[in-house]
């Protein structure tokens, strides 16, 4: 949910990557770093300054829309997804992955951007003893709020999913309840929002103290798709985000992150020490391009930053 301006840009980045291609499970079998990998590869992040051949070649696969829908993580729970369907807005349907034999459920429910983190999780999780069950509407905000019908049809539908999908998760059972969410924008105030958030968490885990309820944390927004920064200027340092903690878009969601959490007596995960360094987020990391539009991140990426993200789910779980 942003302002109008950027929302309406997002929708049609969303549209753009729901149209383009049939919803089948992606590969995922790009690189898995360690822990200290993934760190030093987003430290030298930002003073890389050039693009690297196996990027370049990434841009490239953008330029043919059927290719690149492949390589966002939306594709990888398309086929739950109720931005093409009423009926899964009326009775919500789960992806599941990880170890989907696995005697324990953790769902994660969210617009769009959970499929930045469904290629790491399922990778990670798979080894486990959970499975991951998937509730993700594209360009539907997270928190539950009365949106307005101004919106169109699709936010009758939003309204519908969010309705339905508490009892959906309920029925699952799950030890646990992740949330993602991608941008606010300005139209709704922090605290609108977190309670908004609030409400999804305690109508997710309702008659369930057990349950433990995980924010995952905003990943960085981009005023212009990577993508398309990127085929402009070879210099990922041209299309970087540099952002101030606690104001701008970004830094703002770090602290509404925060709030969240205390709200919905969550347990906040830092998903900014996989993404950025020094305040400054770059949209290639160790040779791999981070994000395919202005906020998903890519499978290759999600892929790359496995270990760490498990590692921050399970602790949160203790």
């Amino acid at each position: 949910m942003k302002s109008a301006n950027k929302y309406v840009a997002c929708v049609a980045i969303t549209i753009s990557i729901l149209l383009s291609g049939s919803a089948a499970n992606a590969s995922l079998t790009d690189p898995v770093g360690t822990t200290a990998q993934v760190t030093a590869a987003v430290k030298s992040s930002i003073t890389t300054k050039t693009v690297s051949a196996a990027v370049a070649a990434t841009l490239k696969q953008f330029s043919n829309t059927s290719s690149s829908y492949d390589l966002t993580g939306p594709s990888t729970y398309g086929a739950c997804d109720p931005f093409n369907s009423e009926a899964l807005a009326l009775s919500p349907k789960p992806c599941f992955f990880g170890n989907l034999k696995g005697s324990k459920t953790i769902v994660l429910v969210g617009d769009s951007n959970v499929g930045n983190w469904v290629p790491a999780l399922s990778i990670g999780l798979a080894a486990t003893r959970y499975r991951l069950a998937v509730f993700g509407f594209s360009s539907c905000g997270l928190a539950n709020l009365p949106y307005t019908s101004s919106w169109g049809s699709l936010y009758e539908r939003c309204r519908q999913w969010h309705a339905n999908v508490p009892a959906a998760i309920r029925a699952l059972h799950p030890v646990a309840v992740l949330a993602a969410s991608g941008d606010v924008g300005t139209q709704y105030s922090d605290t609108v929002w977190a309670n908004g958030v609030k409400k999804v968490f305690a109508e997710a885990t309702l008659g369930s103290s057990s349950t433990k309820r995980i924010m995952i944390g905003t990943s960085p927004f981009f005023g212009e798709s990577a993508v398309t920064c990127l085929t402009v200027h070879p210099d990922p340092q041209d299309c970087s985000l540099a952002y101030t903690p606690g104001s701008g878009y970004y830094g703002a969601a770090l602290t509404r992150d925060k709030l969240i959490t205390s709200l919905s007596k969550a347990t906040l995960i830092n998903t900014n020490k996989f993404l950025c360094y020094k305040d400054k987020c770059s949209p290639v990391i160790g040779n791999i391009l981070v994000y395919s539009d202005i906020d998903h991140i890519t499978i290759a990426y999600s892929s790359f930053m496995s270990k760490g993200m498990t590692s921050a789910v399970l602790a949160a779980l203790k």
